[in-house]
């Protein structure tokens, strides 16, 4: 019988990738009668769900008070930490001409590049957006109103 033998470092990652938290929380809205409130327990329950089936969009709670509507909320932010990091797969390995992010009930196939290291097929306009509000050239009232109509054309 041959023992089996691990790399240290192979164990750690695997210890610290079972104990990374996602890159988003839970965001529940309700409507309901009355405050509702969930155990500990039962968010993390429904936390490990979401983080187990990212193509989950989410679920309903039915409760005796009403519904709520469970999803991952992101923080701001993150969809320009996609990008770059879509950017630098471009930026060390020259072999790569694409990566294909498939359809969804949402959205159609979108195909990042090196021109275009976006995960959105919006991601330009999004980037430039969000960039002329952090510089302060326009409310943040309207910045959420270019990027709504920015989305309802896709």
């Amino acid at each position: 019988m041959t023992e089996r033998t691990y790399e240290k470092s192979a164990i750690t990652k695997l210890k610290q990738a079972s104990s990374r938290r996602p890159p988003w929380q839970l965001a529940l809205i309700g409507n309901t009668d009355e405050p509702v409130t969930l155990s500990a327990e039962t968010v993390g329950a429904l936390t490990r769900i979401l983080d187990l089936m990212p193509a989950l969009g989410g679920v309903t709670i039915k409760t005796e008070h009403g519904d709520l509507s469970v999803s991952s909320d992101f923080p701001s932010g993150s969809m320009e930490t996609v990008d770059a990091l879509i950017g630098s797969v471009f930026e060390n390995d020259a072999d790569i001409t694409g990566i294909v992010f498939p359809a969804t009930s949402t959205r159609p196939e979108h195909m990042a590049t090196a021109d275009y290291p976006h995960f959105l097929q919006c991601g330009k306009e999004i980037a430039a957006i969000t960039a002329s509000h952090e510089a302060g050239e326009m409310s943040s009232e309207e910045a959420l109103r270019r990027i709504k109509d920015v989305y309802s054309k896709e």
